[in-house]
């Protein structure tokens, strides 16, 4: 099983196991083909080459043939673009109208767009729009950082929540026992990501998050990685997503990013929050 099917079984069950679902799941009602379906779609979001059918079936675990069938009728729906040299597929402009659905229905993340380019000009550095989705976090909407060296976190970026800023504030919330579901849940080498910090103290981080109201993380992308999140919230109060900043730690140390990042964070935020 190669990394798109373990990272796409791991989503599906969290996905299955959070509360929103339980008592919802009737087998009878589950569509296979269309899952197999959407596992090819997911694909290119591991894959940004263009991919060939045996390419395909080998990423997917599928069968050549059920690859094909899959992959034609994608592409005849004009879903997948393929292309006319290399006979290989990528996705098409047609996936953007999903996408323009997805903003559609959440005003708050539209709306909050201009006070993440506004966040992005008074800091220069990376600003991204970040939501919980199963046992991960997925970037929505992003502003490159104008340096050089920028962190890279374009749209659909995907990282395990637990082990990031934006998901220790999203997660601050919940459950310690779903805490420790997810956290024995983790591949071994996103565990190691929390060094030698024992199940207890693992579960302080997310205490300490909620007390806070942010959360800051170093070495997520390098070793020069600093990382610090704020949750944004709806009318209830409850965190529906994370606004984060990305820097560099040759830039911001964490004592300098708490004092001249946070600040600025912390006040979007609050304008995002309703």
């Amino acid at each position: 099983m190669d990394t798109f099917q373990k990272r796409s079984k791991r989503r599906s069950s969290a996905q299955a196991d959070s509360p929103d679902d339980q008592g919802d799941v009737d087998e009878r009602l589950f569509v296979g083909s269309m899952e197999k379906g959407m596992r090819v779609l997911e694909l290119f979001n591991e894959h940004p080459s263009t991919l060939s059918i045996g390419d395909i079936a080998q990423h997917t675990g599928m069968g050549r043939s059920a690859a094909q069938r899959f992959v034609y009728t994608l592409h005849r729906l004009g879903y997948l673009s393929k292309d006319s040299e290399s006979k290989k597929y990528l996705p098409s402009l047609k996936l953007l109208g999903l996408v323009r659905g997805i903003h559609r229905h959440h005003p708050q993340r539209e709306l909050a767009y201009p006070l993440l380019e506004k966040l992005a000009r008074e800091t220069r550095e990376t600003v991204s729009w970040v939501e919980l989705d199963g046992d991960e976090v997925v970037v929505l909407l992003n502003i490159p950082g104008s340096h050089i060296t920028a962190i890279n976190l374009p749209a659909g970026s995907r990282f395990p929540a637990l082990t990031s800023s934006s998901g220790q504030v999203l997660l601050s919330q919940a459950p310690q026992a779903q805490l420790l579901k997810m956290l024995d849940a983790l591949p071994p080498e996103m565990r190691a990501r929390f060094g030698s910090r024992s199940r207890s103290e693992v579960l302080s981080i997310f205490r300490k998050a909620a007390e806070d109201g942010h959360s800051f993380t170093e070495k997520n992308f390098g070793d020069d990685g600093v990382s610090v999140s704020v949750p944004v919230t709806d009318f209830s109060g409850r965190p529906i997503a994370a606004l984060n900043v990305s820097t560099v730690r040759s830039r911001y140390s964490i004592a300098q990013a708490r004092e001249l990042i946070l600040p600025r964070l912390e006040r979007a935020a609050r304008e995002a929050s309703i």
